[in-house]
């Protein structure tokens, strides 16, 4: 198994700083065991048939053994079994995040002391989580969402009016926020009577989901507790019946292909690049960029240049600044552009392909793009006037060859 994650920190770093590497860890952990499990069912009654040892023809048919399962067999758990036990993980963090340290907290002999103010940090703090799964033997990728980051495919496409290569656009993901109607209309059913969502942001934020964030969650009771013994803040005012929020993430399974391509961001790409301009802007990164990779699957982030554990290589011919007109993307853009930061900077959107690195290079067009004096301005923003103009990015970009 292959997994990638974004985890986009709000009220603080210290959720998404735990989540970064307890997630992953959880996640593989919960896979391990189901799959193993599986092997373990099956070679002990192999009379069992697929659906009683909990999977599929189809899915027997498109592995020839496990990739958790040691030793390999044909067995494998069915797709739905293998959701659950994502979501189980992704649950369990968060209570252990939410919960455990609630209990750790009013049980210590000190409660108003260091060891508990840095155990109730990442409860009082909050994260969305993006987390990607791609299982290579039967080259499914999984798309496992908490809050309002967002992960896009984009498949490369022959198009026979012209002989061109172009892009498609698929959209693995849908944002949890105040303008998804599902979104709204599960929380106002879960309470009845209360205004969940106005004008987009949901019980004043923005993601209607989230890890940690223990002041959406937490009963009114325990937030006054921690209130009074362990300096903890005061309970928002429009929470009457929590929990509010939650960690259980919505998943999305797709077949990948030869030359496909992910792009996950957290919702700061998104306030500024629409799904089809992203794919867009990868594609002509490749193009432009004179890209050779060698099989495999390679990841490029932002905090990270070439490839990611020797997994992928590339070899870069830079080009020059010409800017890009979105016309000129090879890809069909969607008929109205809804996103809202080059229109609040009053300026036109414009490209540039100047960056080895293609995740660096879909943040640059996230901030300015060919307007290079515009993407220094907003670099030198600094908190917390910066969040006025820009929101913080964070993207990686995934190859599958």
């Amino acid at each position: 198994m292959t997994l990638c994650g974004i985890f986009d920190g709000h009220n603080g770093p210290s959720t998404s700083s735990i989540l970064s590497l307890s997630l992953p860890t959880a996640v593989l952990q919960a896979l391990d065991h189901l799959f193993s499990s599986s092997t373990s069912l099956s070679e002990h009654d192999p009379s069992l048939s697929p659906s009683e040892q909990g999977q599929d023809h189809e899915s027997l048919e498109h592995s020839e053994h496990s990739e958790l399962g040691s030793p390999p067999t044909p067995t494998r758990p069915s797709d739905a079994s293998i959701d659950r036990a994502i979501k189980s993980a992704f649950l369990a963090v968060d209570k252990s995040l939410i919960t455990d340290s609630l209990h750790a907290a009013l049980s210590h002999p000190t409660p108003r002391s260091a060891h508990t103010t840095r155990t109730l940090a990442p409860a009082l703090s909050g994260s969305c989580a993006l987390l990607s799964i791609f299982e290579p033997a039967t080259r499914q990728l999984r798309v496992a969402l908490t809050g309002d980051s967002r992960a896009v495919l984009g498949r490369r496409i022959v198009d026979p009016s012209t002989g061109k290569e172009r892009y498609e656009v698929h959209v693995l993901s849908e944002d949890q926020n105040g303008y998804n109607p599902k979104e709204v209309e599960r929380m106002s059913a879960a309470h009845p009577g209360e205004t969940v969502s106005e004008k987009g942001r949901v019980m004043g934020w923005g993601m209607s989901r989230a890890f940690g964030d223990a002041l959406t969650k937490w009963s009114l009771e325990d937030q006054e507790r921690v209130r009074k013994e362990c300096l903890g803040d005061r309970s928002y005012s429009n929470i009457k019946t929590p929990p509010y929020f939650s960690a259980e993430p919505e998943i999305t399974t797709t077949q990948v292909r030869e030359g496909d391509f992910l792009v996950m961001a957290s919702d700061g790409l998104w306030e500024s690049l629409t799904n089809a301009e992203a794919v867009g802007l990868v594609g002509v990164w490749l193009r432009e960029n004179k890209v050779s990779r060698k099989r495999g699957a390679s990841t490029s982030n932002s905090f990270m240049q070439g490839s990611n554990s020797g997994v992928g290589e590339r070899e870069v011919v830079r080009p020059g600044a010409k800017p890009i007109e979105r016309d000129d993307l090879p890809v069909e853009l969607e008929a109205q552009d809804k996103t809202v930061r080059y229109r609040s900077w009053r300026a036109e959107k414009k490209f540039l392909n100047v960056d080895d690195n293609v995740a660096v290079h879909l943040a640059r067009n996230a901030l300015g793009g060919a307007d290079r004096e515009l993407t220094g301005a907003l670099l030198a923003l600094t908190p917390p006037r910066a969040r006025r103009f820009r929101d913080d990015i964070s993207v990686s970009v995934i190859f599958f060859d």
